[in-house]
């Protein structure tokens, strides 16, 4: 049985700048199996984020592929959510609302459903209090906690990590980096996450 779940396969990125082509990533080899928690450590600058984007769909390579379940990816998709450094958070919307609006596209079903499913990932991430809340009601770990119930809650196939935590406090930063693994041991979710902290590799 092939154990590859994700599969970066010789991946090369370049990018055309006004000086010429820049090398991002060249030869880049990578296999992550079901239910692994995978991170990816470098120094800033180094193509993590790049990696992270062409596995997202949001960047194409300019050599070679990337799998998901055996399927090529080729542009974004519900299968693949992601948390950014930066929260991401519509400004006009509760929290609840943030987590709706993923929800409601990716899934074909009532709404009692679709709010059934959303207060569900707000609870998983502890913020069933602040559901009724706005972004800048609430405080930035909060905010991330918010960004990760979003993404888990389309149940992608695998959860894409850009340094979710590296705008937060040291405190805030342990709490939430103890609260995702006991988010990802429940849900059994395959992790990919990219950082330049060794302590949270």
């Amino acid at each position: 049985m092939d154990s590859r779940y994700l599969s970066v396969e010789s991946i090369g990125k370049t990018f055309e700048t006004r000086k010429g082509d820049f090398v991002a990533l060249r030869g880049i080899d990578l296999t992550v199996r079901k239910g692994e928690f995978v991170s990816l450590i470098g120094h800033s600058g180094c193509g993590k984020s790049t990696l992270l984007n062409l596995v997202a769909g949001l960047l194409k390579p300019t050599e070679g592929t990337v799998l998901l379940a055996g399927k090529h990816i080729d542009g974004p998709g519900p299968d693949r959510g992601m948390v950014f450094q930066n929260h991401s958070l519509l400004p006009w919307l509760t929290c609840f609302e943030n987590v709706y609006l993923a929800v409601e596209r990716v899934f074909d079903e009532k709404k009692e459903s679709l709010r059934a499913r959303t207060h569900a990932a707000l609870e998983l991430v502890g913020l069933s209090h602040a559901e009724g809340k706005y972004p800048h009601e609430v405080s930035g770990g909060m905010k991330q906690r918010v960004g990760i119930a979003r993404a888990l809650a389309i149940e992608p196939k695998v959860l894409l990590l850009d340094e979710p935590f590296g705008a937060l406090d040291a405190l805030t930063r342990a709490t939430l980096q103890d609260e995702l693994l006991r988010i990802v041991a429940k849900t059994n979710a395959t992790v990919l996450m990219v950082t330049h902290d060794v302590d949270e590799a």
